[in-house]
């Protein structure tokens, strides 16, 4: 059975707040006797418990003086390198936090934008319409970035076409293609976004959405030679 997570929080019962002081204070002390033990450092406890005169110290107090003068006499620099006060510790945990929630912030944005561009895709936004600012450039930088990103793959299927001899027909009639239509390029960099969620149609069919343009004007290569718009009826082109 998992352990119950602690709420890091004052006690307000005296007895119980003893009772965990204790527990907590042998632990303590047990843990820094295993890290002596297994990795040669040198280490003490001086702890001072509340309404107490006398402190717990381990492992005693002759070597716990010992250790502090060490540490006394250590240079300034390599003294305080490491050192924190608690509310370094909590400036230091609470910068992680805002960077965990500015991270999440970013995908949950992300996730947004995608969605809006799927619903353009098939219609349910005509028009773009009931979109702020902010969404419309959101999506245009994701757009852009898509295209950046199939502009680099048509480079690199370029040089890496270049090298085959057999083969510089076909990816000539298919640069051509893809540089004479601008269409492709666009459903190029869709067909590059992640792929629809589980129970999304996977046969777009357009119905008045402002992206339907892409679907309309997408280009295929055929194998008679042919370019032909994707199945919705439209004339053949002869290259």
């Amino acid at each position: 059975m998992a352990r119950k997570r602690v709420n890091l929080q004052w006690i307000t019962n005296s007895s119980t707040r003893r009772a965990t002081y204790k527990k907590r204070c042998k632990v303590l002390m047990k843990k820094t006797s295993e890290l002596v033990t297994l990795c040669g450092a040198k280490a003490c406890v001086v702890v001072y418990g509340e309404g107490e005169t006398q402190p717990e110290v381990w492992p005693s107090v002759s070597e716990a003086k010992r250790v502090v003068k060490k540490f006394k006499d250590m240079p300034e620099v390599g003294k305080f390198k490491k050192m924190q006060s608690q509310d370094d510790f909590l400036h230091g945990r609470i910068s992680k936090l805002h960077d965990q929630v500015c991270k999440l912030d970013r995908e949950n944005r992300e996730i947004e934008t995608r969605d809006l561009l799927y619903e353009s895709m098939d219609g349910r936004r005509p028009g773009l319409e009931h979109t702020t600012i902010e969404e419309l450039t959101s999506l245009s930088q994701m757009v852009e970035t898509k295209m950046a990103k199939v502009k680099e793959r048509l480079q690199q299927l370029a040089v890496g076409q270049g090298s085959l001899p057999n083969q510089p027909a076909l990816f000539s009639s298919q640069s051509q293609a893809s540089y004479a239509y601008p269409e492709v390029q666009t459903l190029a960099g869709l067909v590059e976004l992640q792929p629809l969620q589980q129970g999304r149609p996977t046969d777009l069919v357009p119905n008045g959405g402002e992206l339907d343009a892409v679907i309309y004007g997408a280009f295929v290569g055929s194998s008679s030679g042919c370019i032909s718009r994707s199945s919705y009826g439209c004339d053949k082109t002869q290259l």
